[in-house]
Formats: C-alpha cells, sequence, structure tokens
C-alpha cells in the first residue's frame, strides 16, 4: 500500500475488526445488512460515506474479512446459504445477490473491482474413485478450528485470496482422506506439492484445523529431521492452532512452579505468549469460552516446546470413549473426545519409543485402533523415503528399510485409521518410490499440485537467464530479475588458494555493507510508512555444510564488522557506491519496490544505518558481533517467533531444508549439491518479501546460479507436463494416475539427477514426448573429444544447414512477467533465423547418429526415449508410413544474433553460417541453455500457428500488459501453415557456437589476430532443442506412449510400471 493510505491505517483496522466479527464465512446467513449488523451486535454506527470509503480506500489486507465473506457466500452450495437464492455459484448473478442482502448495491461496482481474481485449480491426479463425503453441509457443521486459523492469517496481514486459496486447497486434501465418522474402509497415501519457501505449513495447519473439525483425534506432524525444524513446528501449531488453552492445559498461569515454567519455553519473558491480541505484533490465539465444548475438542498436546516425544507409559496418548455403547467412530464419541496433537523430529529413536508407547496403549485400550488418525509428512522427500537395497529373492513383505522409513510405516501400521499425506516442494524422490510396495509410502491416492502463491518470489522469479541466451547484453535490471538481483562471485575451482580467499573476503565485505545498507532502508521505510515494520532483518552465508567452514566464514565476517565501525556515524565511500551503483536504480523500478518510499541519496540513510545498526546490536554483548554460527558447533540459533531478529546467520544444513529463514534480504551461496531437489531445497531466497522485494541480493557463482535455473526448468516442465496428461481422458483406463507420474520428471542436465540415486530406484524413461514444453539437447562431447564434435557437425550439422533457405525470416516472440505479482509487465518482439523443413524420419535418422556426452549415460536416458517416442509417432514395422504419420516433417531453424553475428563458411551452404554465443560449463558436459525467447518461437511452429505474430492468445489477454506496440511482421509464413503437415511438424533449433577456450578468443579479438573457428578441426559445437507436434498432445484424440521401468539396485529385481497409451 502506497503511503497516502497511511493515515486511514487505523480507522479501517477497527471495521476490520468489526466486520470480521459479524461476518462469519462458515456461518453463511445474509438476513440483515453489514450496516445493522455492525450496529446490532458491535455498537457501531457506521455511514454509507464510510463504508464506500473503506470499500475504495482499504487495502488487501484490512478489507479482507468482508471480501472473504463475499467470495465464500458467492462460491456456496446453496443448500448452505440463509436465505435460499436460486442464483447459481460462482456466477455473477450470486455475487449480485450477496451484495444486495448484505445492503451494499450502493457499492456493487467498487466491491466488484476488489473481488480476487479466480484462483487456478490444483492439479489433482487420483488413482481410483474416491468417496464424497466431505460435502459443503458437511464442512459447515464443526469450522471452530477453521474459523480461528482464519482468524489467525486475518490477523497475520493474509488479503482474501490467500485465505480463500489456503482454505480451498485444504479441503481438496480432506475431501481424499476417509471419513472419520463412518466405519473404516480407506487408508490413503496422499502428496501435496508446494513450493520452497511458500507456505506448505500454513497449507497444512489448515488441513490440521480442519480434519479436527471433521472429526480426526489424533494428528501427528513429522517435522523434518533437525531439532531447529521441530521447535519452529510445534511453535507454529501451538500459537496459530492448539491455542494458549491447550499449551496451558488447566495449570493457572499467575501461579506456575519452577518446574512447570522448565517445561515450555513461552512460560519465560516470551513476548507473543505475554502480549495481548489486540496488541500489534505476534501473539498466541486464544479459542475462548466455547474451547472444549460438544464437536470444538480439547487439544491434548502429546509433544512441547522443549520436549520431543519420550517414552513416557502411555499417558500422553490414553484415550476415552465417552459412549462405549457405541462406535469409537460415532458423532457422539469423536464430538466429545480431545484431539491429540504431536509434533515429532523424524528421527527413528523418536519415531521408535513413539510406536513402542502406541503398541502398548492399543493393547490396554483396543479403542486407540479405531481411533481416526492424520499423519502429516513434512519434508516428506527427506527421510520418509527408503532407500535400501533389496536382495533379489526376498519377498515384497520382508523388504529392508531404513530407520525412518521402517518406523513411519510401522507407525501406520500401529495406527490403522491413519491417513498419510506428505508435504514437499521437490516430489521427486516421492514419486519415485516403488509402488509396487503394499505398505511403503508411495502417493497411490493422489497428488495435489498447489497453485503459486499471488505474492511468491521463487526460482522462478530470481532465475531469468536463459531469456537472454543468445543475447545476454540484452539483459537489464528492468527487463531481468536476475539482473537485478543476483550478483556473480568467483569460482573457488581453477584459482590459488590464496587468491581465492582475498577475493572471498571482498565479497563478503561487500555482501556484509548490503545487508547494512538494506537495514537501514528499512528503517526509512519504517519511517515513511507508519504501521509498517520490518520484525526480522537477516543475512545467510551458506558455503557448505562443514563446521568448519562455517567457522572461518564467521571468523571473517567478524573481522570485517569490527573494522567497518559502523556505527560511527561517517560516510563510507564503499558503502556509498554500492548505494548509487547498485541499489538505487533497482529501488526506482516501480515493479520491484511496489509503492514503498525510496531515498534518493546515501547521505538520507546515514541516520537509519545508526538504527539499524542498533536493532542488529540488540542481545549482543560487548565486544561481540551479530554473527551467528548455526551449526552443531556454533550451536546460535535465533528465534524468530519470540522476538525481533537483525543478524546474520551462517551454517548449513541447519539453515536449509524447511527451516524459514525469517526477512532474509542478503544470501552469500556457494553450496553445491549433487541432485536437483537437494539443490532447490537450498534456496532460503524463495519466499515472501513484501516491503523490501527490491532490496533482495544474492551473491553465488554463476555456474551454481546456472545450475539452480536447470532445475527450476525442470520442475516447471513437470508441473507442466502433470496438468495437460491430467486433464480427464476420454478413456478411463489411460488417465494419468499416481503410480504413472515418475516419467514426467526431467533431466535436463546430465550431472543434475533429479534426487539421490538411491531413491530413484534406477529409474528408466521408456518413451516420452518432447511436447509441449521444448527439450535441450545440450550434453554434447567434451571439448577435447573433437573427433566426436567434428563428426556431429559433419554428419548432423550440415545436413540441417543444407536444408535451410538463404532469406533471413523474422519471427515474433512473446513474454509475460509478474502475473502472479499483480504487476505485469509483457515484451514483444522478433528474432531472425535461416529456415527450412527436413522429412521427419530424415531428422530422426539424424538424431541417432548424433555423438552425445557418454558420461552418465545421457544418450540412453534422455535422448532414446524421445527417439522412441518419435519413432513411434511415424509408425513401427514395415507397413509405416511417414507421410501418413502423426509426425512428418520438422522446421529447421538458426538463429542469427541481432547484432554483429561471427559466421563461419560451411560447404553447400550457400550462406554465411552464424554462430551465437554458448560456453561450456565449468567441470560439467554441457553448455549454457537455450533463449527462452527461441523456445516460445519454436512452440509456435510445433503447434502449427503463425510465427508473424505472438500467439493470438497470449496478445488478446495480455496485450495491456505490453510495454510498447507490436507490429505484425510482413511477409508470408516461413511455414507452411495452410498444408496438412502443419499441425504435424516439429521444431528444430541449431545451436553453433566458437567451441574454442573463450579466454583466448577474447585476447585474439584484442589483437586483431582472430580468425573462424574450424568445424573441420572439432572447433564449432552443435547443439539441438527440438519440439515434437502439439497435436499428438492436445486432446485430439491421438495418444503419447509413455512407461517407465524401476530397477532394483545391483542384482534387484526389476519393478516394471507397464508401458501404456495415456490419452491426453
Amino acid at each position: 500500500m502506497t503511503s497516502s493510505h497511511d493515515s486511514q491505517t487505523v480507522g479501517f483496522q477497527s471495521l476490520k475488526e468489526a466486520i470480521s466479527n459479524v461476518l462469519n464465512p462458515s456461518d453463511l446467513k445474509l438476513y440483515a445488512s453489514l450496516q445493522d449488523r455492525l450496529k446490532l451486535m458491535e455498537g457501531m454506527d457506521v455511514n454509507a460515506d464510510s463504508i464506500h470509503n473503506y470499500i475504495e480506500e482499504a487495502d488487501d489486507n484490512d478489507i479482507q474479512p468482508l471480501i472473504t465473506f463475499i467470495v465464500a457466500a458467492k462460491d456456496a452450495d446453496e443448500a448452505v446459504l440463509k436465505p435460499e437464492t436460486q442464483t447459481p455459484s460462482e456466477s455473477k448473478e450470486r455475487l449480485q445477490w450477496v451484495i444486495e442482502q448484505l445492503g451494499l448495491s450502493d457499492f456493487a461496482p467498487a466491491l466488484e473491482q476488489r473481488m480476487p481474481e479466480p484462483e487456478p485449480e490444483p492439479a489433482v491426479i487420483v488413482e481410483e474413485d474416491f468417496t464424497e463425503w466431505y460435502t459443503p453441509e458437511r464442512q459447515q457443521e464443526n469450522t471452530h478450528y477453521w474459523d480461528d486459523y482464519r482468524k489467525v492469517l486475518s490477523r497475520n496481514r493474509w488479503d482474501a485470496e490467500s485465505i480463500e486459496t489456503v482454505g480451498a486447497q485444504a479441503t481438496e486434501v480432506i475431501r481424499r482422506i476417509e471419513d472419520p465418522k463412518k466405519p473404516h474402509y480407506v487408508s490413503s497415501r496422499g502428496l501435496v506439492v508446494g513450493y520452497v519457501q511458500s507456505g506448505k505449513t500454513a497449507n497444512f495447519t489448515a488441513v490440521t484445523a480442519k480434519a479436527i473439525d471433521a472429526g480426526y483425534r489424533f494428528i501427528i506432524i513429522l517435522a523434518g529431521t533437525m531439532d531447529n525444524l521441530r521447535d519452529q513446528t510445534q511453535r507454529r501449531l501451538d500459537k496459530e492452532l492448539c491455542g494458549k488453552e491447550s499449551v496451558l492445559s488447566g495449570l493457572d498461569e499467575e501461579n506456575l512452579t519452577e518446574k512447570e515454567r522448565k517445561d515450555e519455553t513461552y512460560f519465560n519473558g516470551d513476548e507473543e505468549w505475554d502480549r495481548d491480541w489486540e496488541e500489534n505484533g505476534g501473539a498466541f490465539l486464544s479459542h475462548g469460552p466455547a474451547y472444549g465444548s460438544e464437536g470444538f475438542p480439547r487439544i491434548k498436546r502429546v509433544t512441547t516446546s522443549v520436549r520431543d516425544y519420550r517414552r513416557s507409559g502411555t499417558s500422553a496418548i490414553e484415550i476415552e470413549r465417552p459412549d462405549k455403547s457405541k462406535p469409537v467412530h460415532h458423532p457422539d464419541n469423536l464430538d466429545n473426545m480431545p484431539c491429540l496433537v504431536a509434533v515429532v523430529k523424524k528421527n527413528s529413536s523418536v519415531l521408535k519409543n513413539l510406536n513402542s508407547d502406541l503398541r502398548r496403549a492399543a493393547r490396554l485400550n483396543e479403542d486407540l485402533k479405531h481411533l481416526p488418525v492424520l499423519v502429516i509428512d513434512d519434508e516428506s522427500d527427506q527421510a520418509s523415503i527408503n532407500t535400501k537395497k533389496q536382495k533379489k529373492e526376498e519377498p515384497k513383505e520382508k523388504r529392508e528399510r531404513t530407520a525412518v522409513n521402517e518406523q513411519i510405516t510401522e507407525l501406520l501400521s500401529n495406527c490403522p485409521r491413519a491417513q498419510y499425506v506428505g508435504y514437499t516442494a521437490t516430489p521427486f524422490a516421492n514419486v519415485f518410490v516403488d509402488p509396487s510396495d503394499p505398505v511403503d509410502l508411495y502417493p497411490r491416492n493422489y497428488v495435489l499440485m498447489l497453485s503459486e502463491p499471488p505474492a511468491y518470489r521463487g526460482a522462478k522469479w530470481f532465475h531469468d537467464r536463459m531469456d537472454f541466451a543468445d543475447d545476454p547484453e540484452e539483459a537489464t535490471r528492468e527487463n531481468s530479475q536476475s539482473k537485478a538481483f543476483i550478483r556473480d562471485i568467483v569460482d573457488s575451482r581453477g584459482l590459488d588458494d590464496d587468491v581465492f580467499e582475498q577475493e572471498r573476503a571482498e565479497e563478503l565485505k561487500e555482501a556484509l555493507d548490503m545487508f547494512v545498507l538494506t537495514g537501514a532502508i528499512k528503517k526509512f521505510r519504517e519511517a515513511k510508512h507508519p504501521g509498517h515494520t520490518f520484525k526480522h532483518h537477516t543475512m545467510l552465508v551458506h558455503e557448505g555444510t562443514g563446521t568448519a567452514i562455517h567457522g572461518d566464514g564467521k571468523k571473517i565476517l567478524e573481522k570485517i564488522w569490527r573494522e567497518r565501525g559502523y556505527n560511527l556515524s561517517r560516510p563510507i565511500p564503499e558503502m556509498k557506491r554500492l548505494f548509487e551503483d547498485d541499489l538505487l536504480d533497482v529501488m526506482n523500478i516501480e515493479r520491484y519496490r511496489e509503492g514503498f518510499a525510496v531515498p534518493q541519496a546515501y547521505e538520507e540513510l546515514l541516520p537509519y544505518i545508526n538504527e539499524a545498526y542498533a536493532e542488529m546490536m540488540v542481545g549482543v554483548q560487548s565486544g561481540e558481533s551479530p554473527i551467528l554460527q548455526v551449526d552443531t558447533k556454533g550451536k546460535q540459533s535465533p528465534n524468530f517467533e519470540s522476538g525481533r531478529v537483525w543478524k546474520i546467520l551462517v551454517g548449513g544444513a541447519k539453515l536449509s531444508r524447511g527451516y524459514t529463514v525469517e526477512g532474509l534480504t542478503i544470501s552469500y551461496f556457494r553450496r553445491r549439491a549433487g541432485s536437483a531437489d537437494t539443490l532447490m531445497q537450498t534456496g532460503r531466497w524463495f519466499g515472501f518479501r513484501k516491503g523490501y522485494q527490491d532490496l533482495v541480493r544474492l551473491y553465488a557463482p554463476d555456474d551454481l546460479v546456472e545450475l539452480f535455473e536447470a532445475a527450476m526448468h525442470d520442475e516447471e516442465v513437470f508441473r507442466d507436463n502433470i496438468k495437460i496428461y491430467a486433464e480427464e481422458p476420454q478413456d478411463p483406463d489411460k488417465r494419468l494416475t499416481p503410480s504413472r507420474i515418475a516419467p514426467l520428471v526431467r533431466q535436463s542436465l546430465p550431472d543434475l539427477k533429479p534426487t539421490s540415486s538411491n531413491k530413484m530406484f534406477n529409474a528408466y524413461i521408456r518413451s516420452t514426448a518432447a511436447a509441449p514444453n521444448v527439450v535441450e539437447l545440450n550434453s554434447i562431447p567434451d571439448r577435447q573429444e573433437k573427433k566426436a564434435l567434428k563428426w556431429n557437425f559433419q554428419e548432423v550439422g550440415i545436413p540441417l544447414l543444407q536444408s535451410l533457405d538463404s532469406d533471413i525470416a523474422k519471427m515474433a516472440y512473446f513474454r509475460l512477467e509478474g502475473l502472479r505479482s499483480g504487476n505485469p509487465f509483457a515484451h514483444a518482439g522478433y528474432k531472425n533465423f535461416h529456415v527450412g523443413t527436413i522429412a521427419a524420419d530424415a531428422f530422426v535418422d539424424l538424431l541417432e547418429t548424433m555423438k552425445w556426452y557418454e558420461g552418465s549415460n545421457y544418450e540412453g536416458n534422455i535422448v532414446a526415449p524421445h527417439v522412441r517416442y518419435l519413432r513411434g509417432l511415424m509408425g513401427d514395422g514395415k507397413h509405416a508410413s511417414v507421410s501418413g504419420s502423426d509426425f512428418r516433417e520438422v522446421g529447421v531453424m538458426l538463429p542469427i544474433l541481432s547484432q554483429n553475428p561471427k559466421t563461419i563458411e560451411v560447404p553447400g551452404v550457400p550462406f554465411p553460417v552464424p554462430l551465437v554465443k554458448r560456453s561450456r560449463r565449468e567441470e560439467r558436459h554441457d553448455i549454457t541453455g537455450t533463449d527462452r525467447k527461441n523456445t516460445y518461437i519454436m512452440q509456435s511452429v510445433a503447434s502449427g500457428q503463425s510465427v508473424l505474430t505472438p500467439r493470438f492468445m497470449d496478445m488478446a489477454e495480455n496485450a495491456q500488459f505490453l510495454r510498447g506496440e507490436f507490429k505484425k511482421i510482413k511477409g508470408k509464413e516461413p511455414f507452411d501453415l495452410d498444408s496438412f503437415e502443419a499441425k504435424r511438424r516439429g521444431a528444430v533449433l541449431v545451436t553453433l557456437f566458437d567451441d574454442r577456450n573463450q579466454d583466448e578468443v577474447a585476447q585474439s579479438e584484442r589483437d586483431g589476430a582472430y580468425t573462424p573457428p574450424r568445424w573441420d578441426k572439432g572447433e564449432v559445437g552443435l547443439a539441438l532443442a527440438f519440439n515434437s507436434p502439439h497435436e499428438a498432445v492436445n486432446g485430439a484424440g491421438k495418444v503419447v506412449e509413455w512407461g517407465v521401468h524401476l530397477r532394483g539396485d545391483g542384482d534387484g529385481e526389476d519393478v516394471v510400471i507397464e508401458s501404456m497409451d495415456a490419452q491426453n
């Protein structure tokens, strides 16, 4: 919200609280107007002008209760609305009816402007039909915990759209587990896939709230493998779900004994525990007098803020059935029983203790076996997966299991009515679990892919260098988030130790300067925007997992901190330059700063630097620094919940997967990971950054940034493919199910597997399409393999080049950014190519002829499945006919750089052949990837659409976001759109680049001694990107053939998921 509205915040806040009290989205009675409700129930006489002002001027947070109620009534089933209405749900007529019932018709146009855009439906993959029990009427039977959690989210400044989204997503999960108030009929296994740092905890807390309301009476949260993550999760649930009543459990807070104070961290000066709900700042929920009444069960915490689960006999998990004449699942029992809640670390010893007590308790009381239990596994791809090698002769029921996996499967066995749902942002390990294992955790019943939250800034936001792969100089801080927020640092490999250490020290100095500067800007913004505060401001230094590197990093930072003297109220020239050269222009870009104030001179910041310094030194002993070593040696862990944290955190594993580093603004990152999921989980800079997105900086080596981008791209393709293939097919036997999604996992880099090898069971994709997303085949032979490189150019490159026309073709692209953030912008333009066509069978022959990097079986794992798919489209066997097949020809595209391209001469090619700028990734076996503008054009070609203008839907839906007018390219279509081949045409992008040492080439140019590379000496690299015809996967009655073998390790028996035709 811009500062022009700050003066009205207090009045709007009072109205927000009053409206939240009189409009309950779980009780949709619309008999009285809003003004009448406020007067009768709150004693507030609010005139029409105040209501109108509130609707038009309040920010999204303050208007949230009103919008949430209207949306709930608009979308509700008519059976739960009072009075009755004939207007259909989710219609404009229903919206008008709701507004009229609330007496707000005079403000209808303004209200309609405030309605959130409909959220994209989550992609749900269901193995089998499930019993629909969680009907609208059932949802509204008991809503106490969900109502209170919704109030927590509102107090936390969530807007109506975000609250509606998390509620709807939680409902999708609850629908797919069994009805706790019916006899046992299914023990479901499911998976919810979010994004790194995107609010999974809020999602599973919403699921927990709705599950308790529905009748589940034992909730077990498996909360990561580290104590700090378990503690963080325990606190979040205590604070936002369990509430003060549950924590106190009958204790007299005014007269706690010393032992009772030691049993909880909250009883010893915790500011959020002590704060009243009405005060600003974090506070613990109180449920009120209805807590413990029928349908509003007391929560009995099995674990606490200081204690994970430990052996306690059976007292911690004792239950009592109120009416022993009726079964446990009867509503008369479940509605009058307390709910057990445990937050447990994924540690085999802890879980073994829990299982031991569960078995003993069940022997003493059979009712426990009939208790509805919900197990939520946070970060379910970590530790939970069984990675043990299986012996060939071993029967399935006697599988060897890893320690944690064994205890989780035993937990589910000990609780026969348990429903299991895993949560992760990196699901690759989960979908590679052996689905034939009858008791393992494969998500056989459902997989729910969450939509990206509106204000989320994830990998896709930060990593967009591929959009400018052909012309990196086109990237600016305005059009590229990578350019705006990522700063390259040196790679330690290939440098002498002392040279590297000197460079590292300078980089850490700049990062620390940036941390202090951005802290000062936050203080400046607090002054300019009354009511907006930055509780946390942090910097993360993550260079590896060993404590030695952490200690060394802390030592260097402490030395810089002492020498810098940030609190001396004097200008520091390097900081002034950093402000002017790095921060100022990014802050002045509106889509990054989002309306927040910007200091225009370094001198304006000087007093705020002192304020920031003082905040950083809170709680720091004299002579010490605000630099914490967060590992097993340093044992310094910040408590983000109980106070303000303005600190520098140096660490590794404890600061990665699952753990939220609040207020993270500056990241200095060097850690390397061997798999895509581990790498993505280290991206702590992803998340929500309201008020300081323009200040975020990531310092990382260039090649590591490229790895993030490749991993992000693979994940994005996986999500896109699931959405495409999950659509209901004509033949239900060919629908996408959880046991069939492994082939959709993609690996574009040979040395970056989706997950660790011991979780993949040697996954092997048999056949897979190269559509709708473009497949990049960049793992060519290494530079020293001159014969192979020459072979590729001679046997593959020259035939493709000889198919091209001499004339230059212009083809259009379109790029849309920032749509989810609410600040969309688009750019459209054209790129130049030489184009031609080649017969489909000739192209596939060339693809099979090409040589690739020989390590990691790149050809077998990556190339061959695409070849097999393409041959399947053309038709196999002696009666196959390319001319009558679904794949007839390939459009060949050779890009031309817009400015001064280097060229080479090639026999039989009547024009100078242009090269593009590509480089080898250091110590890897691939080249940098394809420009996203080129992939857009390839998709237009492979879908049989015009390339003289961006695709119709893109222009029709997003033309208002365009920066500048796009004029249709004059001339004829480069590829014929009228022939039958148009919809059966693929597209290949031919990438040719100078593969000599780039430093030596640059030096030769400076010396005036440059000569073009020689393809006949293996000096020209050739890589391909390919898109198969979209018609085969677009629902036109065609099929995509795919399958997967999940091979056991070593001599293990193969697990085979059958080959099938997946009809889209």
